[in-house]
């Protein structure tokens, strides 16, 4: 009886080993799988909390369309006023990119044969980085034909660059804002002006 009891003793150990390691690698098994499951689950809760932070991913969610007035002068003899409008690109939630058309209406009154007018026109390509929410940097490349106002010679064109920083006030649709560029030209400084503001409204900012 001693011989059966014994080896049935440590057959039922045995069992109870081997089940023992079965249930903890099964309970290793389940763990893993949890953390795996609260990793993905982390991970797409973190994409969509980008995804809420950034916005939508469509295209059109990621357009920024702006309108501009500026360089506003109407004191004396003169008169200018200028429009810019651009269409931008998010790539991010820093930075955006775009390109856009400006005009300018330049009026003076002097006594002689006649006033003269000009309206100037030109395209813009621009980059852009967001500082804060609401303030941000802004770099263009302008090419611009207008009249030259130091000796109204006629129309040439004028390539340079500008940089300098703008501030919106948020809205819910349409922000607006103001901003001022620096033209990094002598020539363009010394014919019009040593720094260009704009009003800015602004959608999808």
């Amino acid at each position: 009886m001693k011989k059966i009891l014994i080896p049935f003793l440590l057959l039922v150990f045995m069992f109870s080993l081997i089940d023992d390691a079965s249930a903890q690698r099964r309970g290793k098994k389940k763990r893993k799988k949890e953390e795996n499951t609260e990793e993905q689950d982390a991970r797409r809760n973190s994409r969509d909390d980008d995804d809420e932070e950034y916005g939508p991913s469509g295209i059109k969610e990621k357009l920024n369309t702006e309108i501009k007035l500026g360089n506003l002068n109407f004191f004396g003899t003169v008169f200018n006023l200028s429009m810019k409008s651009n269409v931008g690109y998010k790539l991010n939630k820093t930075f955006s990119a775009g390109l856009g058309a400006k005009f300018d209406y330049y009026y003076i009154s002097q006594p002689g044969p006649g006033d003269i007018s000009d309206l100037s026109y030109g395209g813009l390509v621009y980059t852009r980085a967001k500082i804060t929410q609401q303030l941000y940097a802004q770099a263009e490349y302008n090419a611009f034909r207008a009249l030259p106002r130091s000796s109204l010679s006629p129309k040439k064109t004028f390539l340079y660059p500008s940089a300098g920083l703008g501030y919106m006030y948020e809205g819910f649709n349409w922000s607006s804002g103001v901003e001022l560029l620096v033209p990094l030209s002598d020539e363009i400084r010394d014919e019009f002006g040593i720094v260009e503001y704009w009003f800015t409204f602004s959608h999808n900012f």
